[in-house]
């Protein structure tokens, strides 16, 4: 989807028929916010909308798409049940939930369990307005994230250890107390900041030095 702004140098018969097929949009999404049941999926190059779960998960699996909005109460309260599917499909998906009864227990529901992005009905046209081209943005830089990570492992891949020595547990505990502790060191500088980070009394941490015999 492409949310950047339009280039100056376009002429303005272009613009305006830019700016009118925006328009467009803007207002197919907000006749969609007074459907039942809504789900917008927005994508390129233009919004693409479901009134189906099963319409909705095919879009975001085929489309990937940038930003799904959707009614909350989608389906007598279902939106975050299909939010969470939408997300399994297209994992970089960013979910908008429309709300028309901010009393409704869906809503606190919806914010107990993380959802964030809840838009008020009356509010939707101003949100697209403003809102939409970050949200999106947010999303493409998460998945140039995603398949930059993909890249690293894939690059890593021959670069793991071949073998794993496969010690005692308790000369494993000693050798991980005393990485940890070490670190602790490192980064703290002194014993006490050191032991006020690992948090233990710093009585506790200066007797674990010296049984490990870590002598800074």
């Amino acid at each position: 989807m492409d949310t950047g702004s339009h280039d100056s140098t376009i002429p303005e018969t272009d613009g305006r028929a830019r700016a009118a097929d925006d328009a467009t949009g803007r207002r197919e999404a907000l006749a969609a916010a007074h459907r039942t049941p809504l789900v917008l999926v927005v994508a390129t190059p233009r919004p693409l909308f479901a009134t189906t779960s099963t319409t909705a998960y095919e879009t975001a699996a085929r489309e990937q798409p940038e930003v799904a909005i959707l009614d909350l109460m989608f389906r007598s309260g279902r939106g975050v049940a299909v939010a969470v599917e939408l997300r399994r499909l297209a994992p970089e998906v960013e979910i908008v939930f429309v709300v028309d009864d901010a009393t409704a227990p869906e809503v606190q529901a919806a914010w107990d369990l993380g959802w964030e992005r809840l838009v008020s009905s009356p509010k939707l046209e101003e949100w697209l307005d403003r809102g939409l081209k970050p949200l999106a943005k947010v999303a493409r830089l998460k998945r140039q994230l995603t398949l930059a990570r993909r890249e690293i492992e894939t690059a890593a891949a021959g670069d793991v250890v071949p073998e794993v020595t496969n010690l005692p547990l308790g000369e494993a505990e000693r050798r991980y107390r005393e990485t940890f502790l070490r670190s602790k060191m490192a980064t703290a500088g002194e014993r006490r900041a050191a032991a006020r980070l690992a948090g233990v009394p710093y009585t506790t941490f200066c007797v674990m030095l010296r049984r490990l015999g870590i002598k800074q």
